[in-house]
């Protein structure tokens, strides 16, 4: 049995299923905390409103993404709001049955410290690029981090992920469009060409 089918078993073991109809919020950003999930089929996306009231959307989630461990662990309110993006299914816990999870199991317990490590390193590179690239850069390796070639999302939405204003959003989306590596609608980008917006990042080393 490989590492996948052992920890797919264990996960199976917590909790109980949940189906979550497209646009469905699972949780609200400061809500209590409480409960954890694990996404299994669907996609779910977490957003966060700022203290000035923008709204800031930080990741769209893929099957096997774990949702609100922090808050399971250290018993701090959701830090974002977390929803689903199209019909989604997750396998969902108490705090007390994820502790619980994992003190019983130590390998798991690993593959959690290891799941944290890396997405401090996303965030540590995300805020990098924020701080010290340009908008078109930024927008670039984005594009080249989505799993699928058509993504639905506005200009705003993209502008709020990539800390920058709608106007230079449409600007950076108009030239990748001219150069025949996106196709662009209303609340749709479609990926034409994922080896040449990656060329475009290696040129410009």
């Amino acid at each position: 049995m490989s590492e996948d089918s052992n920890e797919e078993t264990a996960w199976s073991k917590l909790g109980q299923l949940k189906s979550l109809a497209a646009g469905a919020v699972l949780w609200s950003q400061e809500e209590p905390a409480g409960h954890g999930a694990l996404l299994l089929s669907g996609l779910m996306g977490v957003e966060k409103v700022t203290d000035r009231g923008d709204r800031v959307v930080f990741t769209e989630l893929a099957p096997g993404s774990l949702l609100g461990e922090m808050s399971c662990l250290d018993g701090r309110p959701h830090s974002a709001t977390v929803k689903a993006l199209t019909k989604s299914i997750i396998r969902i816990f108490t705090a007390a049955e994820f502790r619980a999870f994992l003190l019983g199991d130590s390998e798991m317990m690993w593959r959690l410290l290891l799941r944290q490590s890396e997405r401090v390193r996303r965030l540590t590179d995300a805020l990098l690029r924020i701080g010290t690239e340009s908008v078109s850069r930024r927008l670039t390796y984005w594009l080249c981090e989505r799993e699928g070639p058509v993504i639905a999302v506005t200009h705003q939405d993209l502008a709020a992920e990539l800390a920058t204003t709608r106007e230079s959003i449409t600007k950076a989306l108009a030239s990748l469009r001219r150069g025949g590596y996106l196709s662009v609608s209303r609340g749709r980008v479609e990926i034409l060409d994922k080896l040449g917006l990656a060329e475009l990042l290696a040129n410009c080393e």
